[in-house]
């Protein structure tokens, strides 16, 4: 009876910071949902004009598949090399995501978007996924005085011929900057909040975002170095996903 009492009171003890996560969990849900359907336009349209259409990107879940074996190609052949110590190469790896304490299951079975995140002691510590179907994301700390945020969608908005948009596509490809874990394209961008590297892969946009509590003189943010480490390993949280 006694054992019986002190469970209820630790449940009760316990239930107003369940309520409050699940809370924020409910808000995130719904700012994803918010992201993924609304994109803001940089310039208001012509009066009369037609609308730009937000429409569901196709996952290609074949080229997922095909982009794991290629890392685990990678790695055995790092692993087959004795002449000299070789680096981890860069790569994309499943991981289950019950090897995470922080992350629920739910959360990455609602994804119909492979779900990325990177690599690295301090994110699988403290990692947690909120997820919306065609869209998800992905919070950590990376490190002291160093948070980071993964979020990937498959809605993507139809631009036309928008010069916002050809101006983006034209200075990724004058860059020919190349992110090894995937083998895409990439651009980094900076706000006042945030630096962030994009790229498109399955399918699919994700955006790494990196937030420095100095953000002026923090070196992980100010150059893109660590950045780019950071998504140079990137674990995939649902590789069982693709049978819609």
């Amino acid at each position: 009876m006694r054992l019986f009492s002190a469970f209820c009171a630790a449940m009760i003890a316990a239930a107003p910071a369940l309520a409050q996560d699940e809370a924020r969990a409910e808000a995130l849900r719904a700012e994803i949902k918010e992201r993924a359907q609304t994109i803001p336009r940089e310039e208001a349209p012509v009066i009369g004009a037609p609308a730009r259409d937000v429409v569901d990107g196709e996952i290609n879940w074949t080229e997922m598949k095909t982009q794991l074996a290629i890392s685990a190609r990678r790695d055995v052949s790092a692993q087959q090399t004795v002449t000299r110590a070789t680096a981890r190469p860069p790569g994309m790896r499943a991981v289950a995501a019950d090897r995470f304490k922080s992350v629920r299951a739910v959360e990455v079975n609602k994804a119909r978007t492979p779900l990325l995140v990177p690599e690295g002691a301090g994110v699988a510590a403290t990692l947690k996924v909120y997820a919306q179907g065609d869209s998800y994301s992905a919070t950590a700390e990376v490190a002291d005085g160093l948070a980071m945020r993964m979020s990937g969608a498959r809605k993507k908005l139809v631009l036309g011929d928008a010069p916002a948009a050809r101006a983006k596509v034209a200075a990724m490809r004058a860059e020919r900057r190349t992110l090894a874990s995937v083998d895409s394209p990439y651009l980094i961008t900076r706000s006042d909040s945030s630096t962030d590297l994009s790229f498109s892969k399955f399918g699919a946009g994700y955006v790494l975002s990196l937030m420095c509590d100095e953000p002026d003189t923090d070196a992980r943010c100010t150059g893109d170095d660590f950045i780019v480490a950071l998504a140079s390993n990137l674990m995939l949280l649902n590789p069982e996903a693709g049978g819609e």
